[in-house]
């Protein structure tokens, strides 16, 4: 996207005044220095998969790990009391692809007069970007994501194995790519372990991201889902949330759902936290 950066506006501010040299000479240092202090974290790119349910086919730049935590809350019937906290850790191990550790610290579930408290299952996998998104090109940005869920819960009845296959695509809008359409579908099989056998089961979701500055983007999002995904009961949700970056390596992130469904829940809400941190130099990256 298009934005003038802080060195930018530095240098063209440079460029037209008219102080004496010595002034331009200081004007010069301090402009370097902010360049060399900001040039590692720059291409950090943390590409969160936070607030909304659909993630767009991009992902953080090479070498750089992601780590998420994350509260899901869904307080009223039905289908009951559902609370999670969650953290997943993300790591671009090359330009076009991304490992995932995805872990359940806590999950709390309210249903039928039953109350179960514990650690929940863990998600590994990663994502593929098959085809990378040029703004100002008609066709899309797109990904393939995968998610193994291992059965490694402290409580049975959170206990499950699963997997998931997601198809990502997305595209940028307007001069400066204000606008970023979001569409994933995915097939998802669970709770394998059950005598009855496996659960199948889809996920349909469709967001709107709109940046009204560089570091902050609003969201609107339909989604529906027939299983239990993304710590998010099943059934038909429309969302409104937000996600604002503070620098280079950190986020804050959040918004409400509100069940459209006979059987989803009637209001949820949820908060996140994004940290990004360099972890190998990418030598392929352009200094």
């Amino acid at each position: 996207m298009e934005f003038t950066s802080i060195d930018q506006r530095s240098s063209q501010k440079f460029q037209h005044s008219t102080s004496p040299p010595l002034n331009r000479i200081s004007w010069l240092f301090g402009a370097l220095s902010l360049l060399t202090i900001s040039l590692p974290a720059q291409d950090l790119n943390i590409n969160p998969t936070r607030p909304t349910i659909a993630n767009s086919a991009a992902i953080q730049s090479k070498g750089v790990a992601q780590v998420e935590v994350g509260y899901d809350a869904y307080p009223q019937n039905p289908p009951g009391n559902q609370q999670t906290f969650d953290t997943l850790f993300t790591y671009s191990l090359l330009p076009r692809l991304r490992l995932d550790f995805d872990w359940s610290a806590f999950n709390h579930q309210q249903q039928d007069g039953i109350i179960t408290n514990g650690v929940g299952t863990i998600q590994i996998g990663g994502k593929v970007e098959a085809k990378k998104e040029q703004y100002h090109r008609i066709s899309p940005g797109i990904a393939l994501q995968y998610e193994a869920e291992l059965p490694t819960a402290s409580a049975s009845p959170l206990q499950g194995y699963g997997q998931q296959a997601i198809l990502l695509v997305n595209h940028h809008y307007g001069k400066n790519g204000d606008v970023d359409v979001i569409a994933n579908g995915s097939i998802v099989q669970s709770d394998c372990q059950t005598s009855t056998g496996c659960r199948y089961g889809g996920q349909q979701s469709f967001a709107l991201s709109y940046h009204i500055q560089k570091d902050t983007r609003l969201y609107a999002e339909v989604f529906g889902q027939n299983t239990s995904q993304s710590n998010t009961p099943p059934g038909t949700y429309v969302f409104s949330g937000f996600y604002h970056q503070f620098g280079d390596s950190f986020g804050i992130d959040g918004g409400l759902r509100f069940g459209v469904s006979d059987h989803s829940s009637t209001i949820g809400t949820t908060i996140g936290l994004i940290f990004g941190k360099r972890l190998q130099k990418d030598a392929s990256a352009k200094q």
